[in-house]
């Protein structure tokens, strides 16, 4: 079947999301010590914006599953965004204003990835193609940290934060036109009763979601060190840049290549794939003394990080019943990009300070493989390996489109 128009326009929509974030997390931990923030400090903040995440997520899941609907809240969460990092600029280096508007910041940026996810998936109808849309984030990641890397490396840090408003400017005009699908109305008890609860709150739910914070603070630990680390052992900003570029490049074949995975092998097992990956990244960062080693190793991490993504996206979108599709996701995010870094970024800036960096980054490779052991799970919910993708014949038939333009 061809795309439909929606389905046309999600990779602008994930490629200029993911251009945002490409000019903004590589950076943000040098552009908070360049503000006489000690990398102590910029971790606290960091955590600080992960904690205010975890609190508005699923607010804004809530938003989006209710009247205002996926499209209209994820736009008005990018408006949003691009205030508060214009206001952060002008914050200067006065540090109560600066953790002011980087928590209000957070706040507004934090559902971005998730309703884009749960957008997507709705578009879609199922997950087959999901990882061959999600990709493009990872092609604008890439490429805008490259260019901000050169640029950085000949202006300042402050131009971190007037790109990342404009690429989530685009972000907005990207969802013009969108249609969304709305779950069929079935008999039985209202949402929030017995009927809809009970299956997000199985045993196997409660471990996938274990799994998946354990893997997020391993992640955030790295990621909040990991430029600190290149500097120290000789890279320059460029350097940086250079890594986040790599990596996200190395997760594009891999995201592009997840269906025909998944069909093949199950997302279990390309969750398991994913964190082995990883893994070994994390150990290369504690043990190579290379600035471009550190970047051959992000390609390592990029791949492992690609399939880890997509497979819990598939098997969150599994777990929980139509309805509930945006505060799924949300609630995903919440403990990958949320409660996981609230610890990872300060556990980060503390071990970076008082532990040899390889003694830091092996504790993080070890928490990240188990992460991904658990939320792979002992079995595959939904059907045999092989099959059609997790989820799509069961939602297939809850689901209907509508005719009207969400933009």
């Amino acid at each position: 079947m061809p795309p439909t128009r929606s389905a046309r326009r999600l990779p602008a929509l994930y490629a200029a999301v993911g251009a945002g974030i490409g000019t903004l997390l590589p950076y943000l931990v040098l552009y908070l010590t360049s503000r006489d923030l000690t990398a102590t400090g910029a971790g606290l903040v960091i955590g600080l914006m992960s904690g205010v995440g975890v609190v508005a997520i699923p607010l804004w899941g809530r938003l989006a599953d209710g009247d205002l609907g996926l499209v209209r809240t994820l736009r008005l969460s990018l408006v949003l965004a691009a205030v508060a990092a214009v206001a952060l600029l002008a914050a200067g280096r006065t540090v109560p204003a600066i953790v002011l508007c980087a928590l209000l910041l957070a706040a507004a940026r934090a559902p971005g990835e998730a309703l884009s996810d749960a957008l997507t998936v709705d578009v879609l109808g199922d997950t087959a193609d999901y990882g061959r849309i999600r990709m493009w984030a990872s092609v604008g990641f890439a490429v805008a940290v490259g260019l901000w890397g050169w640029a950085l490396g000949h202006t300042g840090l402050g131009l971190i934060l007037l790109a990342y408003p404009a690429a989530l400017l685009v972000a907005v005009l990207s969802t013009r036109g969108i249609s969304v699908a709305t779950p069929v109305p079935r008999p039985g008890p209202p949402e929030g009763g017995t009927a809809v609860r009970s299956r997000p709150l199985t045993p196997q739910v409660l471990v996938l979601l274990a799994g998946v914070l354990v893997f997020g603070v391993a992640m955030a630990t790295t990621f909040t060190v990991l430029p600190l680390r290149i500097v120290d052992v000789g890279g320059a900003v460029l350097v940086v840049g250079a890594s986040s570029v790599v990596g996200a490049a190395a997760e594009i074949p891999l995201m592009h290549r997840s269906a025909d995975l998944a069909r093949r092998h199950g997302p279990r097992a390309i969750v398991l794939l994913g964190g082995l990956m990883f893994a070994v990244a994390l150990v290369l960062y504690g043990t190579v003394s290379s600035p471009w080693g550190l970047v051959a190793a992000s390609a390592v991490r990029g791949g492992g990080y690609a399939l880890v993504y997509v497979g819990l996206v598939v098997r969150v979108r599994a777990a929980f019943p139509p309805g509930q599709q945006a505060r799924s996701q949300a609630l995903l995010q919440t403990l990958l990009m949320g409660v996981g870094p609230v610890a990872g970024a300060s556990l980060g800036g503390l071990g970076y300070t008082h532990l040899p960096a390889a003694v830091l980054f092996c504790l993080a490779a070890v928490a990240a493989l188990g992460g991904a052991l658990a939320a792979a799970g002992p079995t595959t919910p939904g059907t045999p390996r092989g099959g059609p993708p997790e989820g799509t014949a069961s939602r297939a038939s809850g689901r209907t489109s509508r005719t009207g333009r969400a933009g």
